[in-house]
């Protein structure tokens, strides 16, 4: 082949592979600004990582993570706490942040149920709650104000740390049934709620954690089990038989129990300050602490802590003095003692299952099972996050085979023992009597 040729063919190549190379290199850059665009389509900066899930737990329904960027009035709503690329977008103009959030989500503000009688008995629920991931409640009515305020102290501690970092978006919590609730993000997920205490999840339906409390951790803040070292000798001399509305069944239930006022002693005191922590409540929430032991061969019967309307329709007795709808919304069960075997607490619907009916103390492999001695304490909700009833937490209290099991019981009602006045201040208290 003649050099002229060779030179003619070699410059065509070139051309070519040329040609060939911006191809791939346009169509790099095409794929990039696609992604690149896509990306900032997104809501951007927000830490979800610890209140997002990648599927969603009924329970969770009425929960909601929100993306806001400051100097906005607008955000990207994740409902039910699930990961998703097309969050709900809610813009609104001032003094609309109530409505418009409420519009968006389909917020109900009552929860009915029908009777076995096919009668329909209904309830107002209390007003739902945003919170900041701190777990500082937003006063209702004054979101923006206060949003405004949480948006420039982030700006501000940003510019501290950054005098050139911009100002981060905020994430909010909103839970429908108007009172915090744990999320749970998957099976074994682990969390720090203070120091030295953290919650494992291993349940998401019903909302089920393990409590571990670091016996070496000392501060302010935290929980201490010296909180309850006193707790088995206060009671001990107060036991009775324990009752089912007011009614002594030892073949349902054959433990013994009494109640502790928490202003009983210093410990106490603390314990209720610390709890009120850990929940991320006003301790106004919580019952009398409830202490418990179990003999062997005592038990409770399969039954759950929420009182079920549909059995008990009094519309009054679930009422509180605002005119909303009153339940237990949470127990922290305290392991003070455990027996040397037995005393296991049984969640048979644990994952979803179904209720074992006439196998009330089976204690079986269904569900989960908590062992007394492994964990400090568990955590469980009896309402969903929008403040209807969570039918997975039956929960029974195994038969002690050998040894003493003491226990406690933190109840923890979905709104205060007393009145609300605007920011939050309870006006008023009462024992209640659930």
């Amino acid at each position: 082949m003649a050099f002229p040729e060779l030179v003619s063919r070699w410059r065509s190549q070139t051309r070519a592979l040329r040609s060939l190379c911006l191809l791939a290199l346009f169509s790099h850059l095409a794929r990039s600004e696609a992604v690149i665009g896509q990306e900032q389509a997104l809501p951007g900066g927000c830490e979800l990582d610890p209140w997002i899930s990648d599927e969603f737990a009924p329970g969770e329904t009425g929960f909601y993570v929100l993306c806001v960027s400051p100097a906005t009035t607008s955000a990207s709503i994740y409902t039910g706490g699930v990961a998703t690329e097309t969050p709900v977008q809610v813009a609104w103009t001032r003094g609309a942040f109530r409505a418009r959030i409420a519009e968006a989500l389909d917020i109900k503000s009552t929860l009915s149920f029908e009777t076995d009688t096919s009668s329909i008995i209904e309830w107002t629920k209390q007003p739902w709650l945003v919170f900041t991931d701190e777990g500082t409640e937003l006063t209702p009515g004054a979101e923006e104000e206060e949003l405004a305020r949480h948006l420039k102290y982030k700006s501000y501690a940003t510019s501290q740390a950054d005098p050139l970092g911009k100002s981060p978006p905020v994430v909010l919590l909103l839970f429908e049934g108007g009172i915090w609730r744990w999320p749970t993000i998957r099976l074994g997920y682990q969390r720090s709620v203070l120091p030295g205490v953290t919650l494992r999840t291993v349940s998401r339906l019903p909302a089920l954690f393990e409590v571990f409390i670091d016996k070496t951790v000392v501060e302010e803040s935290a929980i201490s089990t010296s909180m309850l070292s006193t707790v088995v000798a206060t009671a001990l001399n107060q036991l009775g038989p324990s009752k089912l509305e007011g009614v002594v069944d030892k073949a349902v239930r054959s433990s013994e129990q009494t109640f502790l006022d928490y202003r009983t002693n210093k410990e106490l005191t603390s314990l209720r300050k610390a709890t009120g922590r850990l929940l991320r409540v006003s301790p106004r929430h919580l019952n009398e602490l409830q202490v418990l032991r179990y003999q062997e061969g005592q038990h409770y019967d399969l039954h759950r802590d929420y009182y079920d309307p549909r059995e008990f329709p009094d519309i009054q007795r679930f009422t509180n003095r605002e005119g909303f709808w009153h339940q237990r919304h949470a127990t922290l069960l305290w392991y003070l003692s455990g027996p040397l075997n037995g005393g296991e607490t049984w969640f048979p619907r644990a994952h979803g299952g179904p209720l074992p009916w006439g196998d009330w103390t089976a204690c079986d492999e269904r569900g989960v099972k908590v062992k007394p001695g492994n964990v400090t304490a568990v955590l469980f909700y009896s309402l969903r996050a929008d403040g209807d009833l969570d039918e997975h937490s039956w929960h029974c209290g195994c038969p002690v085979i050998s040894g003493t099991k003491w226990a406690a019981n933190s109840w923890l009602m979905n709104s205060p023992i007393g009145r609300r006045r605007r920011g939050g201040q309870i006006l008023s208290s009462e024992r209640d009597e659930l």
